[in-house]
């Protein structure tokens, strides 16, 4: 059966030059049509859009009326960072599916969508690589002071200095390393920390306790994760249910030479929690790359104290995302063709 298909080329689409991957959906009989969003934005302009989008819902973004014309012939979807208008769902006449590159699906008011009866699908997996790389990146960069020493010798500082972890920066070999949320993140980095002799133990409701015997990993609960935990590591998405799960009793349950490791959401960990650990030491130190607040405001207290390593968002940047991400969309869609079963729904 042949489909049309809508791809909204927004900003990242059109940085990637991303409009040509998707003409191979012609060859299993797709009508394929291309709509531009977010023209003339700046990088700015397209960070502000984005954060809105992801705080205040799709809806809160200004209706694109190209988008919403394009949307009422179509039979699928396709969006990056595009806010897909809820006017168009309701304007559209026979529309099936939206596809959301992303691993979120802020993208969509699902209630519209279920209204409507529109399955909305996302593209799990796409920074599995590059966020459980950067994760372990910044492990790293914490317990060994990569970063710290770095910015000791751009300025000629050539001496070996102290750090503040001297006394505890370990080699993760025999060090018990907690990983919060086995999903496809988190059993990379245990994956990688596991061949680098880290004793591996995982808090997550959803995993299987023969499956993680038989990787050689120890399946325990939060408080006992965090009891034991020389590193802690967070890969769970945000929901109601992981909001604010690390807090205050987490942290007093965390070993003083225990460092905590957030490339997840910042949401998960309660703020006010993690800087009184962090600034008071009660806990070794901290990499992160997720904030309750971003950008940071000049007077986050987080800014130079020797036991943190601080990243702007990035764990998951690489060259090649958008080939790694469209690839998943195209092979949801082309599975679609053939047998009218979409996989990657999240409603």
């Amino acid at each position: 059966m042949s489909y049309k298909v809508l791809l909204i080329s927004d900003y990242s689409v059109r940085e990637a030059k991303g409009e040509s991957n998707f003409r191979v959906l012609e060859n299993c009989g797709c009508e394929l049509k291309v709509v531009q969003d977010m023209v003339g934005y700046s990088f700015d302009q397209v960070d502000e859009y984005f954060r809105r989008m992801e705080t205040s819902g799709a809806d809160s973004i200004k209706e694109n009326p190209d988008v919403v014309a394009a949307m009422e012939d179509a039979d699928i979807v396709i969006t990056a960072f595009s806010a897909i208008p809820s006017n168009g769902i309701r304007k559209a006449k026979h529309l099936k599916a939206i596809c959301v590159m992303r691993s979120g699906a802020e993208n969509v008011n699902l209630d519209v969508a279920n209204e409507y009866g529109v399955k909305v699908l996302n593209a799990p997996g796409r920074l599995a690589v590059p966020v459980s790389e950067y994760t372990v990146g910044l492990i790293l960069a914490e317990v060994k002071n990569i970063a710290r020493t770095h910015a000791h010798v751009i300025v000629g500082d050539y001496k070996d200095r102290e750090y503040v972890n001297d006394s505890y920066c370990f080699n993760i070999c025999g060090k018990n390393v907690g990983i919060i949320g086995c999903g496809a993140v988190g059993s990379r980095v245990a994956r990688v920390l596991k061949a680098m002799d880290a004793n591996i133990l995982v808090y997550d409701p959803y995993a299987s306790a023969e499956k993680m015997e038989a990787l050689g990993y120890r399946l325990v609960d939060l408080n006992t994760l965090c009891r034991e935990s020389d590193i802690i590591t967070i890969h769970f998405r945000l929901t109601p249910e992981t909001k604010g799960m690390i807090g205050e009793e987490q942290f007093k349950l965390m070993k003083p030479t225990c460092y905590l490791i957030n490339t997840a959401r910042a949401d998960i960990v309660d703020e006010k929690a993690m800087i009184d650990a962090i600034v008071n030491r009660k806990i070794g130190g901290a990499g992160l790359d997720v904030f309750h607040q971003e950008p940071l405001p000049a007077d986050y207290p987080l800014f130079n104290l020797p036991n943190v390593t601080l990243s702007n968002h990035r764990a998951g940047f690489c060259s090649d995302i958008f080939d790694i991400t469209s690839k998943i969309t195209i092979d949801e869609i082309r599975h679609y063709c053939e047998t009218g079963e979409l996989i990657h729904t999240v409603n």
